[in-house]
């Protein structure tokens, strides 16, 4: 087998890595708080990091997808349960596997009077659950204090900021230790995906051909080895 096979494998596997990462940025292009990710690449030796000789062969490989935590377009939608974040800083919600973080504010109030999230899981205050008494109309201001229209203060939104891994369902799992977020609350409004539909099209044909071409060197690669394995059993 040629060794320029192996560069060649290396790249299409990158590429491919790019193509998942990219498609998955434009199929959440309309979730609210969804955050774009990137394709992290680094260069490696034929025997490992340790073997990267500037001057000799070298792989590509996927390194890590980060994270991009730039703020989305607000949208005004009006509805009272509806928050948005501006700046650094996450939501709480109660999950049965533990407290996850998000973005998403399409909040709501079940029959209970709870303030939950989309899948019905309670958003936390300082103080726990956030309880809305019967009738009262929610009031939150930009620090993320919860009001009632009769009652007065009634909890804080637990704001946190920190490391976290995306999981599924537009939540995130906290990483280490949190700390106290003061991103802004915006009640009323949705903060939309930061996915850049024009660039990430772009990105998505570019990582494409990427592909295709590293698919053709293997295939030339193949074919002459073929040929020179006829030669060979012909002599």
């Amino acid at each position: 087998m040629s060794r320029e096979i192996y560069a060649a494998l290396s790249g299409a596997r990158s590429a491919w890595r790019q193509i998942e990462v990219v498609g998955n940025n434009i199929s959440n292009v309309n979730t609210t708080g969804y955050k774009s990710s990137r394709m992290v690449f680094r260069a490696i030796g034929p025997d490992g990091p340790e073997s990267l000789d500037p001057n000799g062969q070298m792989y590509a490989t996927p390194d890590e997808v980060r994270s991009m935590h730039v703020d989305g377009v607000l949208e005004q939608t009006g509805n009272p349960t509806h928050l948005a974040l501006q700046g650094l800083g996450w939501f709480t919600i109660e999950t049965p596997v533990g407290q996850r973080l998000t973005r998403d504010g399409r909040f709501g109030l079940d029959p209970e009077g709870t303030l939950v999230n989309g899948q019905g899981y309670p958003v936390l205050g300082q103080g726990g659950p956030i309880q809305i008494p019967p009738g009262e109309r929610l009031q939150i201001t930009d620090e993320g204090k919860v009001f009632g229209s009769e009652t007065g203060e009634l909890d804080q939104l637990a704001l946190v900021r920190g490391e976290a891994v995306q999981e599924g369902g537009n939540l995130w799992r906290p990483v280490g230790e949190m700390a106290e977020g003061q991103p802004r609350v915006l009640q009323g409004a949705l903060e939309n995906s930061n996915v850049d539909p024009m660039r990430s099209m772009v990105e998505l044909i570019q990582a494409s051909r990427t592909f295709e071409a590293f698919q053709k060197v293997i295939q030339a690669s193949d074919e002459a080895d073929a040929r020179l394995y006829e030669i060979g059993g012909a002599a």
